[in-house]
Parts: structure tokens; sequence; C-alpha cells
């Protein structure tokens, strides 16, 4: 499903480059040649070693980590040291999650930022950009490159590579490289200048600083994107996890903007309201995003897909905006002063002074009006049937 989003090109029949991939992996790629690629990085990677661990997994503790840990040691034979950038708003069941995934079996290593400054930080990211979680999003990867080269592993481990999943229009690096990560639309290779005062200092921000090009060079290491020698799929991932141990959010899609209660688990802060915020922003949310996976992938039709979006994109419940505020230390009117300045321009107002959307994509298309979206969710979200049934039993 084609959309505004910065970064996403469309080509000139009208598709996204992230629908093109889809393409591709389904028709272009050999995927036996590439998981023997991916063979043959673990089979130096395991020669190389010189500790307890082959490897460095970057994790949070949510679906894509379980499956990506897992992956790595019991298909590649891989001894991971896994590394989390904890959120200082992280939720309990994020935590109860990481739990799970060390007691699958493996060695975990946290770094948990000085709270003091992840809430300054966070505040900024708001109040410049409308964007609650991008002061973090260098943590993320900073924080599993900066394990292994402090430990002297030299492969580090991510998931997908958002510049073919996700449609991110930088693409000038090889698909498996994610050492570049930092050139990406998101993180946009921006220094730390920008998050220096309001009693931020340089030392502060240490786990947000990429490694040098300088650093890399001494490291001589790699970062690898697992996703581009497997096909990739976050449903599926989820779908594992959750047979794995994995526990999925008690919030309805209504609430949350969200179609799966298995995304965004370890901060409600940085995936329900930040997902409200990009809806305000570029007009998509959650919803628009995963519902492209959902058609591409077979699970719905695209008239679904457009009845879902019509019903959940951009929907957040009050309490998950109250909890940020308090967090960040400010009311909601001011949080909604500042959201408003970041409005995008295809929002007009209604005859009844609300904000509406000049020609959605349910204006445009057929979609089914009378479908019953709880009979939809219930068929495509795998976390849906065990969390009833976990519900039921504690009642």
């Amino acid at each position: 499903m084609p959309s505004t989003r910065p970064g996403l090109v469309l080509d000139a029949e009208g598709i996204c480059n992230a629908c093109r991939w889809n393409e591709r992996k389904k028709t272009v790629i050999d995927w036996h040649e590439r998981r023997h690629q991916l063979a043959f990085i673990a089979d130096e990677a395991r020669t190389r070693a010189d500790g307890p661990w082959d490897c460095v997994v970057g994790v949070s503790g949510g679906k894509d980590s379980t499956w990506q840990a897992m992956y790595v040691r019991d298909e590649l034979g891989l001894s991971p040291l896994l590394v989390q950038f904890a959120s200082s708003d992280g939720t309990d069941l994020g935590r109860r999650n990481l739990e799970n995934l060390v007691n699958l079996g493996f060695t975990l290593v946290s770094v948990q930022p000085n709270p003091r400054v992840a809430r300054q930080l966070c505040k900024k990211s708001f109040f410049t950009y409308g964007n609650i979680v991008n002061y973090s999003e260098h943590a993320l990867f900073t924080a599993p490159f900066r394990v292994a080269i402090d430990y002297g592993i030299d492969l580090v481990f991510f998931g997908e590579n958002p510049a073919l999943e996700a449609g991110d229009s930088n693409t000038s690096r090889p698909g498996w490289d994610a050492s570049g990560i930092k050139f990406n639309n998101t993180l946009g290779g921006q220094g730390i200048d920008i998050w220096i005062g309001d009693g931020i200092e340089e030392r502060d921000l240490l786990p947000y600083v990429f490694p040098s090009d300088e650093e890399f060079a001494r490291w001589g290491g790699k970062g690898v994107f697992i996703g581009y020698f497997v096909d990739w799929a976050g449903w599926e991932n989820a779908a594992f996890a959750i047979g794995h141990g994995l526990e999925c959010i008690d919030a309805e899609p209504h609430d949350i903007g969200i179609p799966y209660r298995h995304n965004s688990l370890d901060s409600n802060h940085g995936g329900i309201v930040n997902s409200m915020l990009k809806h305000l922003k570029f007009g998509f949310g959650h919803t628009s995003e995963f519902t492209s996976y959902d058609v591409r992938d077979g699970r719905m039709s695209r008239a679904e897909a457009v009845s879902l979006v019509k019903a959940l994109d951009g929907r957040c419940h009050p309490r998950f905006i109250r909890d940020y505020c308090d967090w960040i230390g400010i009311g909601e009117i001011e949080f909604w002063d500042v959201a408003e300045r970041f409005r995008g321009k295809m929002w007009t107002r209604g005859s009844g002074n609300e904000w509406r959307l000049d020609g959605p994509i349910w204006e445009q298309e057929p979609h089914e009006a009378g479908i019953s979206i709880d009979a939809l969710l219930d068929r495509i979200d795998p976390a849906r049937k065990k969390f009833e049934t976990h519900r039921a039993g504690s009642l």
C-alpha cells in the first residue's frame, strides 16, 4: 500500500520500494544461496572467536529478538551474547519478556542509561521533532556495537534491514551491512550537538553515540542484517516467539492503534504514543504499516486492510498519553500544543472543527464496510487466541 512516508520512493508505476523488495523476495532472490552465504559468515566468526561468545545479537526482548537469538544459536550453531539497550520508560511486560529470553538459555548484557538524561532527551526529542524516540534510535544500534568492540567480538547481528523491509530510501550500502545504519533516514547520520544543553553534557551522551569510523576500523568486525539472508517475516517471528513464551500486551487494538498485540511491548511511549504522532505528522500509523505486510504476504485482502486502517490507524487511548506526559513532566494541554505543531498538510478541519485526512485510502478504494474488525483480528493475530484463553483463565 503506497504512502506519502518521507523517504519512501514510488516508481513510475506508483509502487513503493518496499513492495518492490517484497516482489524480489518472492521471485528473484535465491534464498538457498543467501543461506549459504550466512553460514559462511557464521563459520568465519566461530573460527575467529577467542572467548565464550562467537557473536553479539542486538535484542529488545520482543518477537524479533526471540527469533533472532534462537536462529543464531540453533540454526547457525553460534554462541551469541545478547545485548540490550534498556528503555528508561520500559514496561514490566518488556522486562518479563527479556527474562523469558534469558531463560531460553542466553547470556544478556543490558545497558541501562541514566533515567534523568533519558527523560530529558525524550522531552527534547518530542519538542524538536515530534518524535519521542528519535533520541534513542542511535542507542539501540550503538549498544551492541560498543559491547562487541569492548569484548573483542567481531560479528554483530541485527534483524531486518529497514532500508529494504520498510522502504527506507537509503540503499547506498550492501543490503547485509548493518555497520552503516547511522546513515538511514531515521538516524540521519546526526551528531550529538543537537542534544547538548538543558542540563545535558557531552559525557552524558556516550550510550547514544555511534562508534566512529576510526573505532570501526580498529575493531575490524562487521554488522550483519539477518533479514538480508533469510526470508524475513515479522508475523512469523511473532508466532514463533509466542510459542516460546513471549507475553503480549493487555490492551485492545482500538486503544493502541495497532492490529497486533505482539508489537511495541517494551515501551508504551515509543510504540503506542509515537505511532499516534506519526499518524498526525504523516497521515499513517502502525496499522497502515503492518497491514501492508499482511497484504503482501496474503494474510488479508487489500479491502480488509483498508477497513482496518480506517478503524485503527492513529488510535491512542488517553491513558497512554497521560503516562507519557507524567514521565517527561508536562501537562496534556502542553503535549497537544506541541503535537499540533507537527500536524501534516494532509489534514484539514471538518465542519465540526474536527481534523480530517484529505482523501484517505478508504475514500479512494473499495473496502468492506460491513466487515467485523474483531473477526478479522481473530483470524490474523497469532497472540489473540492465546491472550483470550489466558484472560479467561485468570477470571
